[in-house]
């Protein structure tokens, strides 16, 4: 099985389609298994063992067809890609949270040996404390507000500066159920990324489920790091 996220199930589909119709003629079967932020494709053959180059080539379409969505096939976590990219570039992480309240902390830490790029992280739930513990500066919040690419961009750079390392992750958001506007409705979180080279941000719309919202900022938020690693190798 191959492992995609950032991209659902509907848009792989409605994309790939020709693709998938090229998949039967060869005598191949594709199976979609989602979960929440992830979709695992799974290509299986009458055929058995007879078919593997075959199945490995079609897997190959696939990476090139989503280089940024494709992080893994089987049972590799994203965390465990990206502790493996660290590990390989010797380089650190820290992270700057708020939505997750240290979920992505937490993931990074789930790897065995992840004290080997795992530096620490900051759990900034409050304005005052983005501003006191990373630096962002006041005046972000009374004009474009704590969800926002300026602050999540201040953030990443404030933790990076702070615990000296070469990545740092940062996340702001409405996870919900409360708290969306019709300008940042409930699932709108902001992802900044400063590496060694630039400091970056994305923007994302989740759902109004709170849980779900954290998982996939998560899995959004390491799968953007991944990205990046590879940007700068």
């Amino acid at each position: 099985t191959a492992n995609i996220q950032g991209i659902g199930e509907s848009y792989i589909a409605d994309k790939m389609s020709v693709w998938e119709d090229d998949l039967r003629s060869r005598g191949l079967e594709l199976a979609y298994l989602p979960s929440p932020g992830v979709v695992r494709l799974r290509i299986t053959s009458h055929n058995g063992e007879q078919d593997a180059a075959l199945i490995d080539t079609c897997f190959r379409e696939l990476e090139c067809a989503y280089p940024e969505n494709l992080y893994g096939y089987g049972d590799a976590t994203l965390s465990e890609i990206v502790g493996k990219l660290l590990k390989e570039k010797k380089a650190t992480v820290a992270t700057a949270e708020s939505c997750t309240g240290g979920a992505l902390a937490a993931e990074l830490v789930s790897v065995a040996g992840s004290s080997a790029y795992f530096q620490g992280g900051f759990l900034t739930y409050t304005n005052a404390l983005k501003h006191a513990v990373l630096g962002v500066n006041n005046h972000h919040f009374n004009t474009v507000g704590a969800v926002s690419e300026e602050v999540v961009k201040e953030m990443a750079a404030g933790g990076k500066n702070r615990l000296n390392v070469d990545y740092c992750v940062s996340l702001s958001g409405i996870a919900g159920p409360e708290g969306g506007t019709n300008e940042k409705p409930v699932g709108t979180v902001w992802i900044g990324i400063a590496s060694p080279t630039r400091t970056v941000a994305k923007k994302f719309l989740f759902e109004d489920n709170r849980e779900r919202n954290i998982e996939r900022s998560v899995l959004t938020a390491l799968n953007f790091l991944r990205n990046e690693i590879l940007l700068d190798c």
